[in-house]
């Protein structure tokens, strides 16, 4: 259903009209994992491995209707207040599947396109247990960053940050920053927050241990004023078509989002309260978008 949706909305072209009406703001899209087939799949219920062919027929659209920019530059465009080209997006990727390195990183070499990917630093350590996932490890994220791929953290063991002590946080922040610092030599690291999970005073913590930027999960593009440690991103599912991934990036799954949430407050902040903390944030959006 929601498919033929945006599939009707798409052939009247009023996906257009909205992309254009937020020309100006930068969705920052946000992957997980990209699977090609020749790994076996894990249940997937949160939605996040898409199959390879559909994030290239994503990236096929992105090429012909957008401006693909790296996260650092949007980062100095936005300190700047100085404006992006018009369609502008950002690429990322959190948690630091294995598969980037083998799947993702290729296709984005040969379309030249920038990235960032969010990894978790006890993961790429070997000391978390990845429940049968693969993460990449230091020496692919080495290769990876002599590429041109933006390494960022997603803290040492991916927590609940909301839920830990002041001292907790500050040690999960810090010491996945200072991992990759000494690892690849990065004297910029941006953040994702696990599970799109943030609050005043843990961006503030961000910013002053010395991150370059934060990213939450709210939805929705960013703009000239926004926080740069409290950056919102699109979620990306891994069952959207060309027609519901090009009315994410427009924006519209996010009106759409912000009307349900108005019309039914309290029935949406309980669904979504108890999804982010089962799944994640990410997941949250993309549930309440379906």
């Amino acid at each position: 259903m929601k498919k033929l949706f945006f599939a009707l909305l798409r052939s009247t072209r009023l996906i257009n009209v909205i992309a254009w009406w937020n020309r100006k703001r930068v969705p920052i899209l946000c992957y997980h994992s990209v699977t090609d087939g020749a790994e076996s799949v894990q249940p997937d219920p949160h939605k996040q491995h898409i199959p390879l062919h559909l994030f290239l027929q994503h990236l096929d659209y992105l090429k012909k209707k957008h401006n693909i920019v790296s996260l650092p530059e949007f980062q100095k465009a936005t300190r700047e207040r100085r404006p992006l080209p018009d369609y502008s997006v950002v690429l990322t990727f959190d948690d630091g599947f294995e598969d980037f390195y083998k799947v993702v990183a290729p296709h984005l070499g040969q379309r030249k396109l920038p990235a960032t990917v969010f990894v978790i630093t006890d993961r790429a350590d070997g000391r978390l247990v990845s429940n049968g996932e693969s993460f990449l490890s230091w020496d692919e994220i080495h290769e990876l960053a002599s590429s041109g791929i933006d390494i960022g953290s997603h803290t040492c063991s991916h927590p609940y940050l909301p839920d830990l002590s002041v001292l907790d946080v500050t040690k999960e922040l810090s010491e996945s920053q200072a991992a990759i610092r000494s690892q690849l030599g990065q004297t910029q690291v941006s953040l994702s927050y696990p599970y799109g999970q943030v609050s005043e005073s843990i961006s503030r913590l961000a910013k002053s241990i010395g991150y370059s930027c934060a990213i939450a999960s709210d939805a929705g593009p960013n703009d000239q004023s926004a926080d740069l440690y409290e950056l919102s991103r699109t979620v990306i599912a891994s069952d959207d078509d060309v027609a519901t991934f090009s009315a994410r990036v427009s924006g519209l799954t996010w009106w759409i989002s912000r009307c349900r949430r108005l019309f039914h407050p309290e029935k949406n902040v309980l669904r979504e309260r108890s999804f982010s903390r089962r799944y994640g944030s990410a997941a949250a959006q993309s549930y309440l978008d379906s």
